[in-house]
């Protein structure tokens, strides 16, 4: 259905002065026209016509980085986030499985908690999950996402002893290095084994669930979403929603190592390619290199002011091989996919740039030059590395939101010129990359006008303005979020700016973040998002 937008003002994202006064959808769901009002009547032919109230309208934002399949935990899962102690932590947990009334066939399971915001500055152990239940696994997992905590029944069902040796890539916990388990599990291959247990018992309806994990996106204006990290069941997952068409916006998925990954992709053949079917595609593969920084497990090439033991030489670790680095990387180059990887530490992001440079260096593939492969999170990445990554083709997709969120633990962890310049913005724009912004959902709320906030103020929850050097401006934030994301999924020719000819995905806000004071950007808030010219999501009035 022809649809006419009027009575706003269009930010193309063209350029950072370009703006139209109308906008006309055609049947398709592409612009048809974008430009003068007047012109755009003329041109409408029994279009309905949508009065936007004045309102700023940019392109749909485009989330670069994100597991879509884990928003599940907003619905499922205890909300840790605001604890401070052990024992907030325990009452949360009993008080949520009390109201859900779980049962020894069920799960108990929290997320969010974070031990620098804990008065007892360390994780939690197996003891305070034991003082929820002990006839209920239960496990909690820090807001990264890259470590928890399981109580005793958990590492009872899940079949780890203290005889269980630590996995290749992470490790578990030991109670004062006696060998006996704290209930600590660090990076993904010593948390799998605790998944394994805990994810048949949450009883996943996806079908009911999806129009509640398509919400938490839509209501922050994001019109295409990734799944950054995608198991073969989870894949299955997604496509059979794609099927059924009950995905409403764009999803891209990359097929996670350590499983059978071109399996995957083999076993669902018409979803990998460049074009949605259903909404869905894959976009390539996705790969880790180490943990988190707030977690003191981003490798890096120099210590961080204190380890987690307190020792003074800790740099962290990386989680694979340079060898099967290298295998992955021409895997997925070889077979013409884009490479995704995790890199926090800026040894990590070396071995990145060094495996990538000697995967495509072997590769006989002839268009690997164009496949754009990206460094994920890219905290602690150097000006050396990011002129490398302009060299090599790589995008940089920057978790600026840590500025406000870990900014002040990052200075006390890297100290103050390490932890004042993470999520260096500003190096990226120079280097003359197309970096996008993320915010890694769910490791937070896919707020991407927060994040774009984050890289144009760089103030942290204290106060304190970490380096103004690595500052960008408005519209190169908002740049990030809008066409250098559809830039990075190859869709460039699609989205990321407001001309015609381009899918009609729009975000409707109630002010032009390029016009506002820069402060005031991540209080903009979204009245409407619209994909393909369809409105899926509209701000309650209050």
């Amino acid at each position: 259905m022809k649809r006419l937008f009027t009575n706003a003002t269009f930010v193309t994202m063209v350029d950072d002065v370009d703006t139209a006064d109308a906008l006309l959808v055609d049947d398709d769901g592409r612009i048809a026209y974008i430009g003068d009002a007047e012109e755009a009547r003329r041109l409408a032919d029994g279009a309905e016509e949508v009065d936007l109230g004045g309102a700023a309208v940019l392109p749909g934002l485009i989330d670069p980085h994100s597991h879509f399949t884990g928003a599940l935990q907003y619905l499922l899962y205890a909300d840790l986030s605001e604890c401070t102690s052990f024992d907030e932590i325990t009452e949360t947990l009993k008080k949520f499985a009390a109201e859900r009334n779980i049962g020894p066939d069920g799960v108990i399971m929290g997320n969010g908690y974070d031990q620098n915001n804990l008065v007892e500055q360390r994780h939690p152990d197996k003891s305070i999950l034991n003082a929820v239940s002990t006839d209920v696994p239960v496990l909690i997992t820090h807001v990264s996402n890259h470590m928890g905590v399981a109580n005793d029944c958990l590492l009872e069902l899940a079949g780890i002893t203290p005889t269980t040796p630590d996995p290749d890539g992470g490790r578990y916990g030991r109670i004062n290095g006696s060998g006996d388990l704290d209930g600590y599990a660090e990076e993904p291959a010593a948390m799998n084994p605790l998944y394994a247990v805990t994810t048949p018992r949450l009883g996943l309806d996806f079908a009911a669930m999806v129009p509640d994990m398509q919400r938490i996106y839509l209501e922050h204006g994001v019109t295409t979403c990734q799944d950054g990290a995608t198991a073969p069941d989870m894949a299955g997952v997604l496509v059979s929603l794609a099927k059924a068409g009950l995905l409403k916006m764009d999803i891209v998925s990359y097929p996670m190592w350590g499983s059978d990954v071109m399996a995957t992709l083999a076993d669902n053949a018409e979803f990998d390619s460049q074009h949605y079917t259903g909404h869905f595609r894959f976009g390539g593969l996705k790969m880790f290199l180490d943990g988190s920084p707030q977690g003191l497990t981003a490798w890096m090439t120099e210590p961080y002011v204190e380890g987690p033991d307190g020792e003074k030489d800790w740099v962290a670790y990386s989680t694979m091989t340079d060898e099967d680095a290298i295998a992955f990387a021409k895997m997925a180059i070889d077979s013409n996919h884009q490479l995704l990887c995790h890199c926090n530490g800026d040894a990590a992001a070396d071995q990145l740039l060094r495996v990538y440079e000697a995967a495509r260096d072997a590769s006989d593939n002839p268009e690997k030059m164009a496949l754009r492969p990206v460094m994920i999170h890219a905290q602690t990445a150097r000006t050396d590395q990011y002129e490398k990554m302009a060299e090599i083709g790589m995008i940089p997709s920057i978790f600026s939101s840590h500025v406000w969120y870990w900014g002040d633990a990052h200075l006390r962890n890297l100290g103050p010129v390490r932890g004042g310049r993470v999520s260096a913005c500003g190096d990226a724009e120079r280097a003359g990359l197309p970096f996008t912004l993320h915010t890694d959902t769910p490791v937070l709320r896919p707020n991407l006008l927060e994040a774009a906030w984050c890289a144009v103020n760089r103030i942290t929850k204290a106060g304190v303005q970490l380096d103004e050097d690595q500052k960008v401006t408005p519209y190169e934030a908002m740049r990030a979020i809008t066409y250098n994301g559809a830039y990075q999924y190859g869709e460039e020719a699609d989205k990321g700016t407001l001309e015609a000819g381009k899918l009609a995905d729009l975000v409707v806000l109630d002010r032009n973040p390029l016009a506002v004071d820069p402060r005031e950007i991540r209080d903009i808030q979204v009245l409407a998002t619209i994909k393909e010219g369809e409105t899926l999501y509209e701000r309650d009035a209050k």
